[in-house]
C-alpha cells in the first residue's frame, strides 16, 4: 500500500500555518534553557539573536579522528549526549573566552569579572569584543577585522546553475523516514561559482536558526552510490507517485546539494516554532526552505524505526543508535542561510549575516562567504 505525504493543497494549508507561527529566532536554541545563555544575555542584552547568542561564543571546533567538527559536534563528541561526561573534557571544547568565564566562577559575577582581559590575544578586551558584535573567543574575529569576501545568492541566480535532481531516502533519528525528490544545486557546484580558493578546506553550513555542521570538501566533492526503494516498512513514506517497486535499485548517484524544490514544490520557507517533538515544549523548525542542504547517505542503508517508536522489534530494523552508517537527514540542514569557506588555519570569518538570517529567508536569498575569491562583495 502506497503512503501519501504530500498533496497539492498541501504547500496552501502549510502556507498559512507558517504565517501565524511563532517570531523568528536568530540563535540556535536546542540550548535554550542553558544557564550559561541566560546569563550571558541578562549581561549584554544588546546581543540577542546576533553571532554572539550561540555556541561558539565559548566552545570551539576540534579535530575527531582526523576530521574537523564545527562546535556543536566536537562539544557533543569530546563532551558527550549525557552524563556521566569524561573528566575534563567540558574544558576541551572551550575557546579562550570560554575558558576565563569558567575559571572566573561561570556566574554574572565572572562576566564583570573578565570583561576587561583579552581572552583572545587579539588586542580588544572581552568587553571591547561583545560591544562590536565580534567573538572575544577567536583571535580571527575582531572589531577591526576586514569583512570577508562574500556573494548573494537569489533563487533566480541558482536557477542558472547546473540542476540537478536525485530521488533518495532521508534517514531520520526521530521524525519520520521517507523517500523524496530533492531539486537544486550541487553543493560543489555553488562553490566553484563562488569562487572557492584552492586554499580551502571545509565549509561550515547555517540554518537561520544558527544550527550548523562542518563539511570536508572531500566529502562535497564526491558522488555517492544509491540505494534501493523500500516500500515493506510502514515508518517509511514516499510520494503516491512513485513508478519504483519495492527492492528496486534506485539509478544514478547522490551528491551534496542545496536543494529548492521538493518533489516538484519548492520548499516552503521555514519558521521556529515551539511545542511538538517528544514531550513537547522545544523549539523546531516548521518548513525546510527556501533552501536546504541536502546529505547523502554516505552508503546505502535500511532507514530503521524512530527512537520514539514504541513497538521496535517487529517488522525488523529497530532504531539503532550505534550503527556505524550516519542517519543522513541529521545533516541536511532546512532552511539553510549561510555557507562558510574555510580553509585549515580558518574557521572563523568576519561577516554579521546572523542579524538578519531571518530577513535572508523571507528575501529568499542564501551567502557564501569566506575563503572566496567572489565577483563582488556583500551587499
Amino acid at each position: 500500500m502506497k503512503r501519501i505525504y504530500y498533496s497539492p493543497i498541501f504547500p496552501l494549508v502549510l502556507i498559512l500555518l507558517v504565517l501565524l507561527s511563532f517570531p523568528a529566532l536568530a540563535a540556535y536554541r536546542a540550548h535554550q534553557n542553558d544557564r550559561d545563555t541566560s546569563t550571558f544575555l541578562q549581561a549584554y542584552p544588546q546581543a540577542r539573536d546576533g553571532k554572539l547568542d550561540n555556541c561558539y561564543l565559548c566552545h570551539t571546533g576540534g579535530e575527531k579522528e582526523a576530521k574537523y567538527l564545527d562546535a556543536c559536534d566536537y562539544c557533543h563528541a569530546v563532551f558527550g549526549y549525557k552524563a556521566p561526561h569524561p573528566e575534563g573534557s567540558l574544558e576541551k571544547t572551550l575557546n579562550p573566552f570560554g575558558l576565563a568565564y569558567l575559571t572566573a566562577g561561570r556566574n554574572a559575577e565572572a562576566l564583570a569579572r573578565i570583561a576587561g582581559l583579552d581572552a583572545d590575544g587579539d588586542g580588544f578586551t572581552n568587553a571591547q569584543e561583545i560591544a562590536a558584535g565580534s567573538l572575544p573567543g577567536d583571535k580571527n574575529d575582531s572589531p577591526d577585522a576586514k569583512e570577508a569576501p562574500a556573494v548573494i545568492y537569489t533563487r533566480d541566480k541558482l536557477a542558472r546553475l547546473p540542476r540537478t535532481s536525485q530521488f533518495m531516502a532521508l534517514d531520520t533519528a526521530k521524525a519520520g523516514d521517507y523517500f523524496a525528490t530533492y531539486t537544486g544545486v550541487k553543493i560543489w557546484d555553488l562553490l566553484q561559482d563562488a569562487g572557492i580558493l584552492d586554499t580551502a578546506t571545509d565549509i561550515t553550513v547555517y540554518s537561520a536558526d544558527g544550527y550548523s555542521r562542518n563539511f570536508s570538501l572531500k566529502e562535497i566533492k564526491e558522488a555517492y552510490a544509491q540505494g534501493t526503494f523500500l516500500a515493506r516498512y510502514p515508518w517509511i513514506k514516499y510520494p503516491s507517485d512513485v513508478s519504483y517497486h519495492d527492492g528496486q535499485q534506485l539509478p544514478g548517484k547522490l551528491y551534496y546539494l542545496l536543494a529548492y524544490e521538493r518533489d516538484g514544490y519548492p520548499l516552503l520557507e521555514g519558521r521556529m516554532k515551539t511545542g511538538g517533538g517528544n514531550g513537547g515544549g522545544n523549539y523546531h523548525m516548521s518548513g525546510e526552505g527556501p533552501y536546504r542542504f541536502i546529505a547523502p547517505s554516505t552508503r546505502p542503508v535500511v532507514p530503521d524505526r524512530s527512537a520514539w517508536s514504541i513497538d521496535r522489534d517487529d517488522p525488523s530494523y529497530p532504531y539503532n543508535p550505534e550503527r556505524p552508517v550516519l542517519k543522513n537527514a541529521d545533516y541536511c540542514i532546512k532552511t539553510t542561510v549561510a555557507i562558510q569557506v574555510n580553509t585549515a588555519n580558518n574557521k572563523v570569518y568576519h561577516l554579521n549575516w546572523p542579524e538578519r538570517a531571518w530577513k535572508l529567508v523571507e528575501e529568499g536569498e542564501l551567502v557564501v562567504y569566506g575563503a572566496i575569491a567572489p565577483p563582488g562583495n556583500w551587499q
